[in-house]
């Protein structure tokens, strides 16, 4: 797993606190991670190798295939374990966190979401195929919603093709993340594995290919007025939330059994 957002660029990329690449290869078992918990936070998942297994204390139990989306929306607590059935020896999977509202959002009760990749709309243009998995991108929209306005695009370019964009003007903080290919974004290259953050901006998104076609993920946001605090796990806006927060987490590892949790 590759962390490329950490403490020190929070600051840099709110309202995201977390894009992680989940990617093993030559496996025959299941992976992931046992029980644990967070609070504060918006989690995205998404896998496209393989299958994810997902359990937590609100009630959701879901396993989704290769393409689907689900979200947790952690609020005051909430305790998940995921895992990951690997395709034909390999598992591959992102993961995006953004930060909540402070107020009632940061602190609310747990909830998910989740949407089947059939569901999620696909916009077939001359270079590139876009896949809108939150927002919206020219006139498809998610069938599901984000706590705070993002839009999180899973896009595939021909070679020599582009891509082009005018995104919502509130929509000015985020990165391009490539998974393969090679993409220029101005005068800069991107390759397989790099994320390259986009300076706070209201101006169109350029994306060209050359002899290599590319498979890249754009995050964009509206970043939240209001401290953002991290204990790795959650994310809140003081320490008192904090506090709660972890009481919470506690309390729900505590009444965990078996593969269930009591909430």
């Amino acid at each position: 797993m590759t962390a490329y957002i950490y403490r020190d660029n929070l600051a840099e990329l709110n309202p995201f606190v977390l894009w992680d690449h989940f990617d093993a290869n030559g496996i025959k078992q299941e992976t992931g991670l046992d029980y644990h918990g967070h609070s504060g936070i918006e989690a995205f998942s998404y896998p496209v190798t393989g299958t994810l297994h997902h359990i937590d204390s609100c009630g959701c139990t879901v396993t989704m295939q290769t393409g689907d989306l689900q979200i947790m929306t952690s609020g005051n607590g909430v305790v998940h374990k995921d895992t990951m059935q690997p395709l034909g020896g390999r598992a591959e999977s992102f993961a995006l966190w953004t930060a909540l509202p402070a107020g009632e959002q940061e602190m609310a009760d747990a909830s998910s979401q989740y949407a089947c990749t059939q569901n999620l709309p696909l916009v077939e243009e001359t270079d590139a195929t876009t896949k809108v998995l939150i927002g919206q991108y020219k006139e498809a929209i998610s069938p599901i919603a984000s706590s705070i306005p993002v839009t999180y695009l899973d896009i595939m370019i021909s070679p020599y093709g582009g891509w082009y964009w005018e995104p919502d003007e509130k929509l000015v903080v985020g990165f391009v993340y490539l998974r393969s290919g090679s993409v220029y974004i101005g005068a800069n290259q991107l390759y397989p594995q790099q994320m390259g953050i986009l300076k706070p901006s209201a101006l169109p998104i350029h994306i060209k290919t050359s002899q290599k076609g590319a498979r890249l993920f754009l995050v964009l946001g509206q970043p939240l007025k209001q401290p953002l605090l991290s204990s790795g796990a959650s994310v809140h806006s003081n320490q008192e939330n904090m506090h709660l927060a972890c009481d919470k987490i506690a309390k729900l590892m505590g009444g965990k059994v078996g593969s269930e949790i009591s909430s």
